[in-house]
């Protein structure tokens, strides 16, 4: 899939940019648009090139949920369930297991399937002016994609429950962030130039590092104790030593003492010729 017709995939210099491009439609989902963020994140895995994912929404929303037009296909039973396990669970685990630091920018409305993607991503950021909501239990379902069980992983549970329990779509981001939901709101008149800095920043780093930490930080929570995470961790560090710009890096320090030693002789040698 070169060439989507419901989300614009870009990449510059160490992100790629994947835009929910149906602004007409407030990028709801439908069945395309899952089909190629799939492939969209399937396909930026292997771009070695690339430290971040920025996931946006073009126009007014960054995502208000699955398109209506979803919904009449929903009334038969093996379509529902492919829509929650096949395009809903494949679309998951097609961000999580990219590799990338995956980063979603929020302006608009986030709400239901939105809310759902953006639980998907590593990172959230958000303009000060974004509804945040999940509004399927007004329905008297839930959120089908990952939404009830990410969201308890992702906040306090107690204020989890309230969003979803409530069926709001008017939270605000402040709401969200005191709620312990998004990583920064940022005021609608700085929120370009702040979240470029954060992308900057993150992008900088070495790409294999961040791709180790992600999977690192996101394994340890299956661990079955705190002790089985730690060797997780240790191991991963000592890959990343092994790394061979790092064991460049550390031949300088194994080089070390022979260079002190050395300059201790030429100094002591010094010291004799003038005495």
């Amino acid at each position: 899939m070169d060439r989507y017709t419901t989300i614009l995939y870009e990449i510059r210099g160490p992100v790629c940019t994947i835009t929910l491009n149906r602004p007409d439609k407030y990028n709801a989902i439908n069945r395309e648009m899952a089909a190629e963020l799939i492939d969209a994140f399937h396909r930026v895995r292997d771009e070695a090139s690339v430290a971040v994912v920025v996931l946006a929404g073009n126009g007014k929303a960054f995502c208000t949920g699955g398109d209506l037009s979803i919904f009449p296909s929903l009334a038969e039973h093996t379509e529902s369930m492919n829509w929650l396990a096949h395009q809903g669970y494949g679309v998951g685990k097609a961000i999580e297991l990219c590799e990338k630091v995956v980063i979603a920018k929020v302006t608009g409305h986030c709400l239901a399937g939105g809310l759902e993607l953006a639980l998907m991503c590593d990172l959230v950021y958000a303009r000060e002016s974004a509804k945040f909501g999940t509004t399927e239990i007004n329905m008297g379902i839930l959120p089908g994609w990952g939404g009830t069980v990410r969201i308890a992983r992702a906040m306090p549970i107690y204020r989890a429950r309230e969003i979803i329990y409530s069926g709001r779509k008017d939270y605000t981001a402040r709401d969200m962030y005191e709620m312990g939901f998004l990583t920064r709101v940022f005021k609608d008149d700085e929120f370009e130039a702040r979240f470029t800095d954060v992308v900057g920043n993150i992008s900088s780093k070495k790409i294999i590092a961040l791709r180790m930490a992600k999977e690192v930080m996101g394994r340890s929570l299956e661990c079955g104790s705190l002790d089985a995470a730690l060797a997780l961790e240790r191991n991963a560090i000592q890959w990343l030593t092994y790394a061979p710009d790092i064991q460049a890096m550390m031949d300088t320090f194994r080089n070390q003492p022979d260079d002190l030693v050395a300059k201790q002789k030429q100094a002591n040698a010094a010291s004799d010729e003038r005495h």
